[in-house]
């Protein structure tokens, strides 16, 4: 019978009781159980007869079905043109993965078969012989094959059924029976791409008649911080005698090691390394390593820190729940966005130097927490790496999210046993992370009458209590948005803001004013989500649009319908720009109109610290290419316009103008302040530009940060205007820059943008810089960087608008995925400048 192995996770390095079964299989789907009349199972041969043989490919484990029949041409790519509708057949379908083996593990007493999980469950056979169901797409699972005979081959045959029904974006969350991620069931993010696959580890393992399951490390520290007892639990999978042997391992490379019969055993330390979120201090991390004699050992990292949630003065008065997290005794304003899986095929070249990647981009904007939300899985061991490593938090929602016609946890008796099986093993793969910090049973999750969901509900509260068992040194939300209020809404803000706790929202573009006041208005102590959509990069389009013209990009387009129906927004650009028929254009505008709202939404939110705890994105990256989506990094890891201004808003020091919206009449009301994370001094000056770089109507203040804002009023132009504000030092080193386009409130307010005349950019290296010059009689605005499609870069500043003469020297990286400098093309152009190259060589 198989074993559910309560923790296979996070196994140590590699060992000579583990052999590793992953690598090359051989795949064939089967319409229902023809692999059984076929004998699939059983047999590697089929004789020639009436019946044909069974055709097979070559797969990957770990993997995907959909990636390897991509990879044998058996379908087309999902992300290109209209091909996903093509490729749903496939999660209809039950797959047949098979391999032979020899055993290599030493001779042992024991010998295990060990999954570490099936997207989603499967049935397994060795030798013919059935052995026994997988479970679910979490559950590790392991087999008794001790028998196995050393000298011989063996066959080994994996059958995964149909995937599960689910519900897409709308449909019912009641009605849930699993802990499968549901975006691949269709999201506004993603197409309908239902993954199924031996999407983990699969090995023989061998030991002396019992192994370590699972190691979990925590530390408590006292109240200065300067002394830790860490408590160390051992799990295994019998009641053996044998010493287990506990080594510690100290970041500055010390080392204690004890053994002991007991399941717990504590290390005291003097004077701890603390493990900091990024801009508190540095990353420390221990490691753990414990083993039994003859079986592999299991190896953990972990930091030492307390994190707990905490209230601020707005939300203990207010009787709500804290929503500040602190970290070692100090409290953070919390920053950054919510993160989706990187692709909606996990088994794809690469998945993990970009999920590495994708964590670099969040830590280059200065983001200290994550929100990985319950739409899809938890994060994956090589995110939870690179964060412990970075030093960014993560809020991890359990695989459970919100459905639109019902919102409700479900309680049929399906989900609640795959909760009870699946749970324990999702925590165990979290709990040794420091960067860890916060739970949540899931996504949205709401009572009938749409009121975000309690404790009270039942399977939250067996949710919350599953994870206190296994992990009770994290705070635990019961959902997000967590009440009374679901949404940001206006109404609520200007008469009852003391409803306003963690909301959502709003995600849409709606103009000049629409996109603008809600964020304005807001009083809520958490933002948890909030977005605003834009295209997709041109060349991303181009790329990946391939069934037809990419223009126009408006529901005319089957393409771009296909390809983000939830967010166009052609109409609203035309409102604000006027009609706009060029792609690159109306990618540029979208762009800066998706960056202008994100850096407002962020300012004011941060502006209100003191009430406000923390802020996080809708939504860092997107897993599918779409044309039009929320994400500020796009599918082939190119960051947005928004990307940058997301990075300004959040740098630990950054300029708020105060400005309600970027159109007024009679004048504009500004508040400027400077949001820092320490006290300092400066140099404020606020300047207007006209269309053909004329200085006007220039304000200039010493000003210190911390000390609130001040009262500037600015008279509206008669046309479009460029505000820029420039924070100095005292010696006069700049410090900040923020620029903001005003305009009139009038029909079409940004239309004379478009019908600026030409100029050219002329653009330089210097050493580790690009310099980039306007050589027009005009501004330039949105000046852009780009890189080709498979470099990473990174600049020092993007989309930024050059005014006539102005040279910029903007930092640049350009690097490969795996981190390797790489000289390359890149191309420079604004609004009324056509693109051109320039060659960057790496230094």
């Amino acid at each position: 019978m198989p074993h559910h192995d309560p923790a296979r996770v996070n196994r140590s390095a590699p060992s000579p009781y583990r052999q590793d079964l992953g690598g090359a299989w051989q795949l064939t789907s089967s319409v229902s159980e023809a692999w059984r009349f076929r004998r699939l199972h059983a047999e590697l041969q089929q004789e020639i007869g009436a019946f044909a043989r069974t055709s097979w490919i070559e797969a990957r484990v770990p993997g995907s079905v959909h990636d390897d029949l991509i990879r044998a041409g058996l379908v087309r790519d999902p992300n290109e043109g209209l091909a996903s509708l093509s490729a749903e057949w496939v999660s209809e379908r039950q797959w047949v993965y098979r391999r032979t083996f020899r055993v290599s593990v030493p001779p042992c007493a024991r010998l295990r078969l060990c999954f570490d999980g099936a997207d989603h469950g499967g049935e397994v056979y060795l030798n013919g012989e059935h052995l026994g169901p997988l479970g679910g797409t979490h559950t590790p699972v392991r087999f008794d094959v001790s028998s196995l005979e050393r000298n011989e081959t063996h066959l080994l045959v994996v059958v995964l059924p149909e995937a599960p029904r689910e519900a897409g974006q709308l449909g019912r969350t009641s009605l849930t029976s699993t802990l499968k991620a549901r975006y691949g069931y269709w999201w506004d993010f993603a197409t309908r791409l239902v993954h199924v696959g031996l999407w983990r580890d699969v090995s023989l393992e061998g030991d002396a008649g019992s192994a370590l399951t699972d190691v979990f490390a925590w530390a408590e520290l006292d109240a200065g911080y300067r002394h830790a007892v860490v408590h160390i639990e051992l799990e295994s999978d019998s009641d053996s005698s044998a010493p287990m042997t506990v080594e510690l391992h100290h970041p500055d490379g010390r080392s204690e090691v004890t053994r002991t019969l007991k399941r717990a055993v504590q290390f005291e330390l003097t004077h701890p390394q603390l493990w900091w979120p990024a801009g508190l201090g540095a990353q420390p991390l221990y490691t753990l390593r414990a083993s039994l004699p003859g079986s592999a050992g299991v190896a953990r990292r972990f930091g030492v820190r307390h994190i707990r949630l905490v209230h601020n003065p707005a939300s203990r008065a207010r009787g709500a729940r804290p929503y500040t997290l602190q970290v070692n005794g100090r409290a953070l304003y919390a920053r950054g966005f919510n993160v989706v899986p990187t692709d909606l095929i996990p088994g794809r070249a690469h998945t993990t130097l970009r999920e590495r990647a994708l964590i670099s981009y969040a830590a280059g904007a200065h983001a200290n927490l994550l929100r990985f939300n319950g739409v899809g899985p938890v994060a994956p061991r090589s995110v939870l790496d690179a964060c412990d490593e970075a030093g960014l938090l993560i809020w991890q929602d359990m695989p459970l999210t919100s459905s639109g016609t019902d919102n409700v946890p479900p309680r049929n008796p399906a989900f609640l046993a795959a909760l009870e099986r699946d749970l324990p093993p999702l925590i165990r793969t979290l709990r040794n992370h420091p960067c860890v910090a916060l739970y949540t049973a899931g996504n949205e999750l709401t009572d009938q009458n749409r009121s975000p969901a309690s404790e009270a509900d039942p399977t939250i509260a067996r949710i919350r209590e599953l994870i206190g068992t296994l992990d009770p040194t994290r705070p635990f939300l019961p959902t997000s948005p967590s009440g009374p209020q679901y949404d940001l809404r206006e109404d609520v803000a200007l008469t009852h803001p003391e409803e306003l706790h963690d909301v959502h929202g709003p995600w849409h573009y709606r103009g000049v004013l629409d996109s603008f006041r809600p964020h304005t208005l807001n009083r809520a102590l958490a933002h948890s989500e909030f977005g605003c959509q834009a295209a997709s990069r041109e060349a991303t389009l181009q790329r990946y649009l391939t069934d037809g013209p990419v223009w126009p990009m408006d529901d005319r387009n089957p393409q771009v319908v296909h390809h983000g129906e939830w967010w166009l927004m052609r109409h609203r650009i035309e409102e604000v720009f006027g009609r706009v028929d060029d792609l690159g254009r109306y990618v540029r505008l979208t762009q800066a109109a998706q960056a202008d709202v994100l850096r407002h939404a962020l300012l004011w939110n941060r502006a209100r610290r003191g009430e406000c705890s923390l802020a996080l994105v809708w939504q860092l990256n997107e897993p599918w290419p779409n044309a039009h989506n929320t994400s500020v990094i796009d599918y082939d890891l190119k960051p947005k316009l928004a990307y940058y201004r997301c990075r300004e808003a959040n740098a630990p020091l950054t300029i708020h103008l105060g400005l309600s919206a970027p159109v007024a009449r009679g004048h504009f009301a500004l508040r400027p302040q400077i949001l820092a994370d320490q006290d300092g001094e400066g140099q404020l000056s606020v300047t207007l530009f006209s269309l053909d770089g004329t200085g006007s109507q220039r304000e200039c203040r010493r000003v210190r940060w911390g000390q609130g804002a001040y009262d500037l009023n600015v008279r509206v132009p008669g046309e479009p205007a460029l505000l820029r504000a420039e924070l100095r030092s005292l010696d006069g080193s700049l410090l900040a820059r923020s620029e903001q386009w005003i305009a009139p409130d009038q029909n079409t307010p940004f239309a004379a943008l478009l019908h600026l005349p030409p100029v050219t950019l002329h653009a330089e290296q210097d050493g580790s810089c690009l310099l980039i010059r306007n050589a027009g009689a005009h501004v330039a605005p949105w000046v852009t960087l780009e890189a080709p499609a498979d470099v990473s870069e990174t600049f020092g500043d993007n989309g930024f608008s050059l005014l006539p003469g102005e040279t910029r020297a903007v930092d640049v990286s350009l690097t490969t995925l795996r981190g390797a400098a790489v000289s390359s093309e890149l191309t420079v152009s604004a609004l009324n400048a056509t693109r051109s190259a320039c060659s960057w060589e790496a230094p």
